[in-house]
This record gives structure tokens, C-alpha cells and sequence, in this order.
């Protein structure tokens, strides 16, 4: 009997040690730190126009995932292709000015190791800067079963330019204060990304956010946090605000109406109540939710249309805002 309890002891004191083992190991990077913002420059040979006009767009690209983003399933590897295609395709034809990306994956096991961050810019944007939220060995989500696990995670958020990034910010986010110490070292950090673009009609200060999602506490702080942020860069000059809010205006509470009720800053163009339904960006299969938003400075610019591109369908679960802006002056 001591016997059998010595080796059970020791069975567990050894299952203790591989858990311990496990965790330390999935948690750690897969980067150096030095990497989780870059500045990017590809070869891309473009017309860009020196006018007032300037078209941007934020989406939540959803590593591609369609409206398999975060459920428990594992789509084969064609799927993803055809998504990837779908979206140079869309990204052709449209070809915004400026994009700002969030849940961008830069070679995860989850989206088959694919760089989509280069996939995209090598063939649109001559100028990009990458802010690498998530970057672990291993991600045991979703829990079951194993196999539909993401493994190793490196993503992110992306801004993608026509028009030269001078600098670009990395702005980590504060945490959920409430979810315990292990949650934290497998979750990804909630950023706000800032590039200085340099424009014929002057210097834009670009912020791109994905705020909390599951905790409303910790959101209102990201985007009070935000709202400061965006009022401090508009003393220097102008500013558009893209990004995943992650909050609609008829949440209870719902942090993004500082944004939405400061009448110094646009936010797309509504005529009607009907209209605010043409600006639903989430869910893509049925948009019910206004969760994606462009802000800017009225005083530097006028919103010429706005529109949410229901074209890109599913290749994420959320769909592309588009805006066209005209600068009032030249800076």
C-alpha cells in the first residue's frame, strides 16, 4: 500500500510539473519584444492623388475566419484561401486610401501560418505599420475538443497606407482587472495603434482601436482613455479615428456615445433613423450592431459619404466601414 501511494504521489507531483511546465511554455513569446511594432515599406507602384479627397476604411478582418471566428470548429485550409482571394479581390476594387486592421493575423496556426498582414500589402500598400496584440506559443481556445485549439498565436491590428507612415505608436490597453491571473497570460492586450501619415494636404495622425469586448467596465476605460488620446493628437493636427468599439449606441451605458455626442467630432453621415441601420457592421451574416466606427476632427475635415460594404460578405464576421473625407484646408 505505501507503495502505491509513493508512485501515485509521485504520478502527481509529475502531472503537477508537465501543467506548470505547459503553462509557462504557452504563454511565452514567440517574438522579440522589439518586433510588436513595425514600420513596413513593400514595392507597391501606385497613382496616389494630390487632392483634398481621402477615402478610409476600418475593418475587423477576423483573421478571415468568416462566421467561424471564435466557435469551436476548425475550417479546412481551402477556406481560407478562397478568403484570402476574396479579399485581394474586394481590397482591388475598393482600394481605400487608408485601412485600419484589426484581428490581423501575422502567421498563426489558427489561419494555416499566413502572414495576412504581407498577403495584403504586397500587392495594394506601399506602406504599412503592424502592433502585434497577441503572441503565444499556445492558446488552448476554444477548449474543446483539443483539436480545434489556435495553437500559436501572433495577430494583431494593421494600418496600411498609400501615403508615407512617418511613425507609428503601440498603446497597450488596460486589462480586465477582474479575470484571474492565468486568463490574462493566455489573453490577448487590447492596443490603440497611432501612425503620422504624411499627406499632400498634411499630416494625419491615424488612430486604430480594438477595444474590450466581453467586460463594459473595462471598455468605458479604453475608450475614455481613447477620447483623451484623440483630443490631445487633434492639438497638433488633424485626426480619424478607426477601429472596433466593440460598443453599440443602444448598449446599456455605451461608452462609444462620448464619441458620438461630441458635436466636434464626425462620425459618419446619418440623415435619418433609417439610415443608422445602413450602418450596422456586425454580425456579417445579419448586421444588427453598430460596433465599427470612423471618427474625425470636424475642424480639419467634411464627410463626403460613408457606407458599410455588405460586397465582402463573410469572409470575416464583421463587415469593412468605408468613409470619404475632404480636407477643409490644406494643413
Amino acid at each position: 500500500m505505501k507503495k502505491i501511494l509513493k508512485y501515485l504521489l509521485i504520478a502527481l507531483v509529475v502531472l503537477i510539473l508537465a501543467i506548470v511546465g505547459f503553462y509557462f511554455w504557452a504563454k511565452s513569446p514567440t517574438l522579440p519584444y522589439e518586433q510588436y511594432k513595425q514600420e513596413i515599406s513593400y514595392k507597391v507602384e501606385l497613382t496616389t492623388q494630390n487632392d483634398s479627397i481621402i477615402t478610409v476604411m476600418s475593418y475587423n478582418i477576423g483573421y478571415l475566419s468568416g462566421m467561424t471566428n471564435n466557435l469551436a470548429v476548425r475550417p479546412k485550409r481551402e477556406f481560407y484561401k478562397e478568403n484570402e482571394t476574396l479579399a485581394i479581390q474586394y481590397f482591388s476594387d475598393l482600394h481605400p486610401d487608408i485601412v485600419g486592421f484589426q484581428e490581423i493575423d501575422y502567421g498563426s496556426k489558427r489561419s494555416y501560418e499566413i502572414d495576412q498582414h504581407k498577403m495584403i500589402a504586397e500587392n495594394l500598400y506601399p506602406y504599412t505599420a503592424k502592433a502585434v496584440n497577441w503572441d503565444k506559443r499556445y492558446v488552448p481556445f476554444p477548449y474543446y475538443p483539443f483539436s480545434v485549439h489556435f495553437g500559436k498565436i501572433v495577430s494583431g491590428q494593421s494600418i496600411m497606407s498609400k501615403y508615407p507612415i512617418v511613425s507609428s505608436e503601440r498603446i497597450v490597453l488596460e486589462d480586465v482587472a477582474s479575470q484571474p491571473f492565468y486568463y490574462k497570460a493566455m489573453y490577448l492586450n487590447r492596443l490603440l495603434q497611432i501612425a503620422t501619415i504624411k499627406h499632400p494636404f498634411g499630416t494625419i495622425f491615424f488612430m486604430n482601436v480594438h477595444a474590450e469586448a466581453f467586460d463594459q467596465q473595462t471598455r468605458a476605460q479604453h475608450i475614455n482613455f481613447i477620447y483623451d488620446k484623440f483630443w490631445e493628437l487633434a492639438k497638433k493636427g488633424p485626426v480619424i479615428l478607426v477601429g472596433d468599439f466593440n460598443s453599440d449606441p443602444t448598449y446599456k451605458n455605451s461608452a462609444v456615445l462620448k464619441f458620438l455626442n461630441d458635436k466636434r467630432i464626425g462620425s459618419g453621415k446619418i440623415e435619418t433613423t433609417e439610415d443608422t441601420k445602413g450602418l450596422y457592421s456586425y454580425p456579417s451574416d445579419s448586421p444588427k450592431e453598430r460596433l465599427d466606427y470612423i471618427f474625425y476632427t470636424k475642424s480639419d475635415f467634411e464627410i463626403v459619404n460613408s457606407k458599410v460594404f455588405t460586397d465582402f460578405g463573410m469572409i470575416s464576421d464583421h463587415l469593412p466601414y468605408v468613409a470619404t473625407l475632404k480636407f477643409i484646408k490644406n494643413n
